[in-house]
């Protein structure tokens, strides 16, 4: 298989068990057992706190801040980067309290060339024993912030960008091809990503778009973190193919077959 730095891009067609991280690891699998020295890489993730707990907590213990996703692309890339790398920006999240002015998160975990960076929001009340596991994460921390107002939380604007550039270049010096993950329903998880094809995938079917068309009309609809919603209408895709369900252990070896429809 022919294929040097390349960039494949992964949205999901509906907001939430669009199956991305099952297609992502497929993928990397697939292009790895090809000869390909692919890597993961998720700019954006968050998990709750409330039902996410068990990543949280294994994550938090070690003084660290990753999501589930993140641990699978790893193993799936078989590389030496950490979680921290192929998932710069890390939000944990709290239950909603509509009446703050910034977002209902707890903390965001910033990684800029392997430095850790967290920013807390100084409005949301914690329990204890997470309070106590933050604590751990904030005594790793190059730098921590709080944050009580969007424009204080819009002024780190530039680390968050910082952030995604340093670790996908990091990975790119690395590995020949990088497969990465968007997060729920959104179009495109940076906007400096060129990828070379985007494939869209939500129960029972992937779509591949070209890419060049795609990243076009995500220009066109131009509003913040777009939906593929908005997105997808706007285009033909190029292929497509069935996805059948399947047992969990047969899931990966089932989309392998589907990817010899795009490669």
């Amino acid at each position: 298989m022919a294929m040097r730095r390349f960039t494949v891009l992964i949205v999901g067609l509906k907001a939430e068990d669009a199956g991305k991280t099952t297609l992502a690891r497929a993928l990397l699998r697939y292009l790895r057992e090809g000869g390909v020295d692919a890597c993961g890489f998720k700019p954006k993730a968050g998990n709750n706190v409330w039902y996410d707990f068990d990543v949280v907590y294994e994550s938090l213990s070690q003084g660290r801040l990753y999501g589930k996703d993140a641990k699978l692309l790893r193993e799936a890339s078989e590389t030496e980067l950490p979680e921290e790398v192929i998932n710069p920006i890390h939000r944990l999240w709290a239950e909603c309290y509509p009446s703050l002015e910034i977002p209902d998160f707890i903390a965001d975990r910033i990684t800029i060339h392997r430095r850790i960076i967290i920013v807390l929001n100084a409005l949301m009340p914690v329990e204890p024993e997470v309070e106590e596991l933050l604590e751990r994460l904030c005594r790793r921390a190059s730098q921590t912030f709080k944050v009580a107002r969007l424009k204080e939380l819009n002024a780190l604007a530039a680390k968050y960008e910082s952030a995604m550039e340093s670790a996908y270049k990091e990975i790119a010096k690395r590995h020949e091809a990088i497969v990465v993950e968007s997060y729920c329903d959104v179009a495109l998880p940076w906007k400096k990503l060129k990828p070379d094809l985007v494939l869209g995938v939500e129960p029972w079917r992937i779509s591949a778009y070209d890419a060049e068309k795609y990243v076009a009309a995500v220009e066109l609809v131009g509003s913040t973190e777009v939906s593929t919603d908005n997105v997808c209408p706007l285009l033909k895709p190029v292929k497509q193919a069935k996805v059948p369900p399947s047992p969990t252990s047969k899931v990966v070896e089932c989309l392998k077959g589907v990817l010899r429809l795009f490669f």
